[in-house]
C-alpha cells in the first residue's frame, strides 16, 4: 500500500462538536492525529484558591513557575494547567475530595505542567491511578503554552508523559492560528495494535470514514 492509501480520515459527530481523527499505518504500528478545534479559556485560578489546589497536589509554591498562572482551558474537557519548574516527581494526589475542590476553579482534572521539560503527570481524581499519556489534556497545554509564548503555533513540539508509570511516551502538538485567535489543536502520537473492535452508528447519529 502507498502512504495514500494508508492514511485514512475519520470524521465523529458529537454532541457538541464533529471532530476529525487521521490515522496512517506504519508497519505494525498506527500515527494517529486529531483535530480537537478551538480551545476555550476559562479564566485563571485566584491565589488563595491556587494555593488549596497546589496543597491538594502534593506541591507547594515554590515548585510553582511563578510567572506563570494556574488557568482552566478546554477543547472538550476543562482542564487545570498547573505550570511547575521542579517537583514533578513529587506531585500526587493527596486532598480526599480533589474533585469538589476542582469545580471550585471550575475544572473537571488537572494537569501538573513542569514546562523547563515539556513533561506533565495526570491522574483520575482520587489518585488512584495515573495516566500514561492523556491526549484530551495535550490539547489543553498546547493551548496555554502558545498563549503565554513559550511554543510557537503553527509548529510541532512533544509533551512527554507517562515517566513515572514505567511506560514513558510522547505527544505531538500542533496550534494552528495566532496567539489571540488559535484555529485548531492538533495531537497525535504513534500507537500500537493491542485490539480490533467495529464501529456502530446508533439511530440519528453517524460515524463517516473518508
Amino acid at each position: 500500500m502507498n502512504s495514500a492509501e494508508e492514511s485514512r480520515t475519520w470524521s465523529f459527530i458529537l454532541p457538541q462538536k464533529t471532530v476529525q481523527v487521521t490515522t496512517r499505518q506504519d508497519g505494525n504500528h498506527y500515527h494517529a492525529l486529531l483535530d480537537q478545534g478551538q480551545p476555550t479559556f476559562f479564566g485563571k485560578v485566584e491565589q488563595g484558591l491556587a494555593g488549596e489546589l497546589l496543597a491538594a497536589l502534593n506541591l507547594t509554591p515554590a515548585n510553582l513557575a511563578a510567572e506563570l498562572p494556574l488557568e482552566v482551558i478546554s477543547t472538550g474537557l476543562r482542564y487545570l494547567i498547573v505550570p511547575i519548574r521542579q517537583g514533578l516527581a513529587h506531585a500526587r494526589i493527596v486532598h480526599p475530595a480533589f474533585e469538589g475542590l476542582l469545580a471550585k476553579a471550575g475544572a473537571q482534572f488537572a494537569y501538573v505542567l513542569d514546562v523547563p521539560t515539556l513533561e506533565g503527570r495526570h491522574w483520575n481524581n482520587d489518585g488512584r491511578l495515573e495516566d500514561v499519556a492523556t491526549g484530551s489534556a495535550a490539547g489543553t497545554v498546547g493551548a496555554y503554552l502558545v498563549k503565554h509564548g513559550l511554543v510557537q503555533s503553527d509548529q510541532d513540539f512533544l509533551l512527554h508523559q507517562g515517566r513515572f508509570t514505567g511506560r514513558p511516551s510522547q505527544m505531538h502538538i500542533r496550534i494552528k492560528g495566532q496567539l489571540d485567535a488559535i484555529q485548531a489543536v492538533l495531537v497525535g502520537g504513534d500507537v500500537s495494535l493491542i485490539a480490533q473492535g467495529r464501529l456502530l452508528s446508533l439511530p440519528g447519529e453517524s460515524v463517516n470514514r473518508n
